[in-house]
């Protein structure tokens, strides 16, 4: 992996999608020098250095007296990129990470963790450095108009991927392996269609899990529309490469979006977003001895943005909603189904780091499965370089849920997020981030109903982008 430890980049935006974000870019300095390559070729370096400390309690949401019943840590992650401009119309881009070597899932390491290091008669620090390099983005895109005259293309290799606001598909955290075409018949409209490899299981046997999609966006004067079919196929689930007949998964998703910006010079911005699904879990007879499985979720968002002209301030009033499932029809999943990364969806605590009320197959990080949310608050520009948020949500769940293990109930709770970011030089940051979770009646404890405690949470942290 050594090789790798100089491979550093800046991503490239496919075709602009603005209602609609199929890739999600590295963040570096648009004045970053190119490094100097054989021939025409140009190399652009970039990446990135986070370190973060964080302090929550009682995020399993019970009761604060239970061990253990808070958290504490400081971690770092280290990105390096590197984009090969070969000529106008092709570019190769390769994203390095960090990653935990204990169980390779996480880019966040633990500080004080490691080995091999200390001696002496107090043998701690001096750890051995305990991360492994591990690819995030290997890519190669190109994009001409020579075959049909008008400008198409192709992206190929492992890639951030994300569709609409991310209600159903959202794997810019760490990426997937993809195939993606596209063509621009009109400088407002690009049309793509994509393969994403989800898992490859034994090659001998139809143990896959793939996604086949089409998309199409269009970016007016002031507006955006954008649609998208998604089918997810994936074949005998929970295989472990046995030659055992197991439920195959056939998911349809469809998504439908809209955005209206600046509505008639007002300074007011309008998005919305519907997601329906369908489908079916086929051959649950032969293992479970009961018919095939129909699959019936849905979620939607609608928000407004108004900002302010004479003050740096914006106001945003958002609504979402996704279904949850129904105990009475057992051979359908009304729950939403998301494919989703392990980072912050909508609130800080709930979700993100709490249980949620998805009553499919859930825990934490579990998107809009059986959750609605009313959120407001604003934006505001303290000074030219430190800007604050300010967010407040009540949440409900669609179908009444006991997360606790009481009786079943409707009401999750309230939620206030807040988070000051200042800008201290050209490309490094430092926030302080805090969130505060009053649970409703859904974490409602055993055996007499007792309330849960609230859970909160403090992170802060500073960032280097170059």
């Amino acid at each position: 992996m050594k090789k790798y430890a100089s491979i550093l980049a800046a991503l490239v935006l496919l075709l602009g999608l603005a209602a609609l974000s199929y890739a999600a870019p590295a963040e570096i300095p648009s004045d970053t020098t190119a490094v100097i390559a054989k021939g025409k070729t140009q190399i652009t370096l970039g990446g990135e250095l986070r370190f973060r400390g964080f302090y929550g309690k009682n995020l399993n949401v019970i009761e604060k007296d239970t061990y253990p019943d808070s958290q504490s840590l400081y971690d770092y992650r280290v990105r390096l990129n590197l984009e090969a401009k070969v000529s106008p119309n092709t570019t190769g881009y390769v994203e390095v990470e960090s990653n935990r070597a204990d169980n390779n899932r996480s880019e966040n390491v633990p500080w004080g963790s490691g080995g091999q290091g200390p001696r002496g008669t107090y043998p701690f620090g001096n750890w051995h450095n305990e991360s492994n390099l591990y690819i995030r983005q290997a890519w190669i895109q190109y994009q001409g108009t020579g075959l049909l005259g008008v400008p198409a293309g192709f992206k190929v290799g492992k890639q951030l991927i994300k569709l609409g606001y991310g209600l159903f598909f959202d794997h810019t955290y760490y990426g997937d392996d993809a195939i993606l075409v596209f063509v621009q018949p009109l400088k407002e409209l690009t049309i793509a269609a994509h393969t994403i490899k989800f898992r490859e299981g034994n090659p001998a046997l139809n143990d896959d899990a793939t996604a086949y999609g089409i998309l199409a966006a269009y970016a007016g004067k002031g507006f955006g529309l954008s649609a998208d079919v998604t089918y997810v196929d994936h074949q005998n689930f929970g295989n472990i490469g046995l030659r055992a007949q197991l439920p195959d998964i056939h998911l349809w998703n469809f998504g439908l979006r809209g955005n209206v910006d600046d509505i008639a010079g007002t300074g007011l911005n309008f998005r919305a977003d519907v997601e329906f699904q369908t489908g079916k879990i086929r051959d649950t007879r032969l293992i479970f001895n009961v018919p095939d499985i129909k699959l019936r979720g849905w979620a939607a968002l609608a928000g407004l943005d108004y900002k302010f002209k004479p003050i740096p301030l914006t106001l945003t009033l958002e609504y979402a909603i996704g279904s949850g499932d129904k105990d009475s029809t057992d051979n359908k999943i009304e729950a939403f189904i998301t494919a989703l990364g392990p980072e912050q969806h909508y609130t800080f605590i709930y979700e993100f780091l709490a249980p949620t009320a998805c009553n499919f197959l859930g825990n934490t990080q579990t998107g809009l499965c059986n959750t609605q949310y009313l959120k407001f608050g604003g934006s505001f520009d303290i000074t030219k370089d430190i800007n604050a948020k300010l967010y407040g949500y009540w949440l409900r769940a669609h179908r009444a849920v006991s997360i606790n293990g009481y009786t079943e109930d409707k009401d999750i709770g309230w939620e206030v997020d807040g988070v000051v970011t200042y800008q201290i030089d050209k490309g490094l940051k430092y926030w302080v981030e805090a969130g505060y979770f009053w649970p409703g009646d859904a974490y409602k404890l055993p055996p007499n109903g007792r309330d849960a405690d609230d859970a909160w949470a403090v992170r802060h942290g500073i960032q280097l982008n170059f």
